[in-house]
């Protein structure tokens, strides 16, 4: 028989303690609707769990990146489509043109052909996406030591010039001392129409209006001006996160549709299309084998556009498929089985008042006891 400690009541009180803790968890889950709280709830499974979640959360992003990037190839493809449509429109004045009586009555289609050129090139420097340029990519540089050989237009230069064949030259400031170019206004573009020297490293070349026309100009050495080039490059790309682990990535083309670009890409044949005009039957034959070329260069890219939005579907798909799949998974791991819970916590209830009674009788029992013992003494 124990008096200093009652075994019963102990048995009863710890029964009471884990009762207590089985209904406050299951309440706690009960609330939340998650078996897991906390780390304590899963220990062994929280690097699973926490990395579960951090990938669904990524392939959400991932998906929010390939909406922007299909944005990008729409405003692309529209920018391309309008681009297709003036050229469409300069091959048939070309066409036109090359069918004339004299070179009198071809050169009557010119303004309207420059003017579609000019919007070819409006299109591409205005097609930019979030700062990005998708259909024009120039560099500039400048060209010194300039002087000028005749008066057709011929210039050499001191120092290798960054100079190709169709590209832009602008002259800024006011001509001084012996050479001069007839009519000119600072500032004004020209066209390089041929260089020597050879490409990029040019010591030489001869510059035209921009419709073509050739300018006159007075043999010298010319004082207070400056010249400015922009090389025509070719569009490089763009890389967007579609996956969710490093390197996951999907390029975006990016293409030069500008006039000084489009064409034939031998500057020996003067194919570029900015070079070519209607100014004469003879140009305007030359001009529809440019236009052709530059048809095609568009259809290719229109094609590679395409093709990259149906790469961006597919990478939708699987995003979304890997997503909702772990999110099932991450479901069951974490998601409290209500109707269990429930019986769970009624039966801590119903173990709660069982223990509670059990200690409450096992404290009678041990008064009984002692007040029995006593009873001799206090007789």
């Amino acid at each position: 028989m124990q008096i200093n400690s009652s075994t019963s009541a102990l048995i009863a009180a710890n029964a009471i303690q884990v009762a207590s803790q089985n209904a406050a968890q299951a309440s706690q889950r009960i609330s939340t609707r998650l078996k897991v709280n906390s780390a304590a709830d899963a220990p062994g499974s929280m690097i699973m769990l926490n990395t579960m979640k951090a990938k669904i959360a990524s392939w959400s992003k991932a998906n929010d990146n390939i909406t922007q990037a299909n944005t990008m190839l729409q405003t692309m493809n529209a920018s391309l489509t309008s681009i297709a449509g003036y050229l469409t429109n300069m091959r048939a004045l070309a066409v036109t043109s090359a069918s004339a009586s004299s070179d009198a009555n071809a050169a009557l289609n010119q303004s309207a052909f420059a003017t579609y050129m000019a919007q070819i090139d409006s299109v591409s420097a205005l097609s930019t996406f979030n700062g990005i340029s998708m259909l024009s990519n120039n560099s500039t540089s400048s060209v010194s030591g300039v002087a000028i050989a005749d008066t057709a237009g011929t210039f050499t230069n001191t120092s290798d010039a960054n100079l190709n064949v169709g590209q832009k030259l602008t002259i800024s400031g006011t001509f001084g001392g012996s050479g001069a170019i007839s009519g000119y206004s600072d500032p004004t573009t020209y066209l390089v129409s041929a260089i020597t020297g050879g490409a990029g490293t040019a010591t030489g070349f001869t510059l035209v209006n921009t419709d073509g026309t050739a300018i006159i100009t007075t043999a010298g050495t010319p004082t207070g001006v400056s010249y400015a080039t922009q090389t025509p490059l070719a569009g490089g790309t763009v890389k967007i996160q579609t996956g969710i682990d490093a390197g996951n990535t999907t390029s975006i083309n990016l293409y030069n549709t500008t006039t000084a670009y489009l064409g034939d890409t031998s500057a020996a044949t003067n194919f570029r299309l900015n070079l070519k005009n209607l100014n004469t039957i003879s140009n305007a034959s030359s001009a529809i084998t440019a236009i052709d070329t530059a048809i095609s260069q568009i259809s290719s890219y229109k094609s590679a556009v395409g093709a990259t939005q149906n790469i961006m579907t597919s990478e939708t798909t699987l995003n979304t498929a890997m997503s909702t799949a772990s999110t099932s998974a991450y479901a069951n791991l974490t998601n409290a089985d209500m109707a269990k819970e429930t019986a769970k916590l009624a039966a801590a209830q119903i173990q709660q008042s069982g223990a509670s009674a059990m200690l409450a009788q096992a404290n009678q029992m041990n008064r009984e006891m002692v007040t029995t013992l006593l009873k001799q003494f206090i007789n």
